[in-house]
């Protein structure tokens, strides 16, 4: 089956049908943006523009195949759950690890 996620009119809530029936609330810190993660692997990134229209973009690719029609965001995959969660830029793009040297004996000895 599949998700919908639809914002409230009027209100900074999310309404989820379809697999999963609730209403999220959208929580708000100091920047405006906001992640919807899902049971597939799915990350949403999710923001409020100045005539408070809900706007998506996706973040992470999961299991399902993602469609956005204005403001509503549709997850088309079996869902478990759905969570809501203040935007944090190390879930979105996490660190680079270290480049490990190729040679590392190589590397002792030259030094």
């Amino acid at each position: 089956m599949c998700v919908s996620i639809r914002p409230i009119p009027d209100s900074v809530r999310l309404r989820v049908a379809g697999d999963v029936e609730t209403v999220l609330t959208v929580p708000y810190e100091t920047d405006e943006r906001f992640l919807v993660g899902l049971s597939d692997g799915t990350l949403l990134l999710g923001w409020y523009d100045d005539d408070m229209r809900c706007r998506w973009e996706v973040a992470r690719d999961g299991a399902g195949i993602v469609r956005f029609d204005g403001d509503l965001a549709r997850v088309e995959w079996r869902v478990e759950w759905v969570t809501v969660a203040t935007f944090d830029p190390r879930v979105v793009e996490p660190d680079v690890p270290p480049a490990l040297p190729l040679f590392p004996d190589l590397d002792r000895w030259a030094a």
